[in-house]
């Protein structure tokens, strides 16, 4: 993924271009997109080599990783790294068409892909994986890994997670058709929602018709309602694809919901659309909390900011020492088992952005900004829509 493939490349076909098989010119041209950054552009053609080759962990591998560069995509990136996990070659050969296994990388990506969906405990054990081939690996790799750790919440009571059983368990992923999003395969079920730390009301209505609502928003990422300032009635609902969706209103007759609608548009939600409450695949699940906040609760009372430097559990390293030398403001937070090693930030995300700066400057590169509220860590969109309004 590092290797930059020279441009030239792409434009001096010659015969032996040509005499490449499709499948492999494709899968070259994925490889020089991705090393220009065309991340997208990439995944399109990706997706058609794995129609045709659905058990090839290398271009699963390379999916996965694709899709684990896009933010909001680390869901669709971890089926494909889970796949190529299955299979990993410590002699992978890189850029070529013929291996068919994934390289000692996809520990990485795993690591990552876990750590922004907030599945802390196999984002560790991904890690320790990937730790195991540390003399094989650029330290850059090692210390990314470490650093999106450091952002998770870890639950210091969960249990080890056994990563290889479950890559060895990996099936090859079903092909993908050209179909609408609500014809394709339920992905999350009800264990999957509760690993999420979602907590969630199962509907059932008492009629097929249609019950119109109008949806105001999605994320991939719970927020509380309170975000959506003073509007009532927002019931939020989680999809077997994983979105979050926040919709108001229950109607039988459209004609209600379009009223509704003109309402909402005139407050400022222009993107609001009507939706069929009554569609199970989406609106089936009713979310209740999110590790352990209640989604209609949010935020009350001060947000405490920090720029947090590092993160241990008994030592601190020489760089961490020197904190206290170099920085203002230092102490030490007790949160889940860790001791987080941080600085002091300012009342609004705004000011602490410019502290952030001074401790960049000060050799802190990997520092960042985190968010706390009545001793819990809060995320940091939620916290800013509570403080910089």
């Amino acid at each position: 993924m590092k290797q930059i493939t020279p441009l030239l490349f792409f434009f001096l076909l010659s015969s032996l271009v040509f005499a490449q098989s499709k499948q492999e010119f494709k899968f070259d041209q994925a490889r020089v997109l991705l090393a220009q950054r065309e991340i997208k552009p990439a995944i399109e053609i990706l997706e058609s080599l794995h129609k045709e080759l659905p058990d090839n962990a290398n271009i699963n591998f390379l999916l996965g990783a694709a899709y684990t560069e896009l933010n909001g995509e680390q869901e669709e990136g971890l089926k494909h790294l889970l796949m190529a996990g299955s299979n990993v070659n410590e002699s992978y050969m890189v850029g070529s068409f013929e291996e068919k296994a994934a390289p000692i990388h996809v520990y990485y990506y795993l690591t990552v892909a876990f750590a922004e969906d907030n599945r802390c405990a196999e984002a560790q054990a991904a890690l320790d994986l990937f730790e195991k081939y540390k003399e094989k690996v650029d330290a850059y790799f090692i210390e990314e890994g470490k650093r999106h750790i450091q952002k998770c919440d870890m639950d210091s009571n969960a249990k080890p997670v056994d990563l290889l059983a479950i890559l060895s368990k990996s099936k090859p992923l079903p092909k993908k058709e050209n179909q609408k999003v609500e014809n394709t395969p339920i992905i999350l079920d009800s264990a999957a929602i509760a690993e999420r730390g979602m907590l969630v009301h199962k509907l059932e209505y008492s009629t097929d018709a249609p019950l119109y609502g109008v949806q105001i928003a999605s994320h991939l990422k719970p927020v509380p309602i309170s975000n959506y300032g003073n509007l009532k009635n927002v019931n939020v609902f989680v999809g077997n694809k994983g979105y979050i969706r926040y919709v108001v209103g229950h109607f039988s007759y459209r004609s209600q919901a379009e009223s509704l609608l003109k309402r909402l548009q005139e407050q400022g939600y222009k993107d609001a659309f009507i939706v069929n409450v009554n569609n199970a695949r989406k609106y089936s699940n009713e979310l209740i909390s999110f590790n352990n906040v209640n989604v209609r609760s949010g935020i009350k009372g001060a947000v405490e900011y920090y720029i947090q430097l590092g993160a241990f559990k008994k030592k601190l390293t020489e760089d961490q020492i020197n904190a206290y030398i170099n920085l203002d403001g230092v102490e030490e937070i007790s949160y889940n088992g860790l001791n987080i090693l941080a600085v002091s930030g300012a009342e609004t995300y705004k000011a602490t952005k410019e502290k952030l700066k001074d401790v960049h400057a000060n050799g802190y590169k990997d520092a960042y900004i985190i968010a706390f509220n009545k001793g819990k860590k809060v995320p940091l969109e939620n916290a800013k829509l509570h403080t910089d309004k």
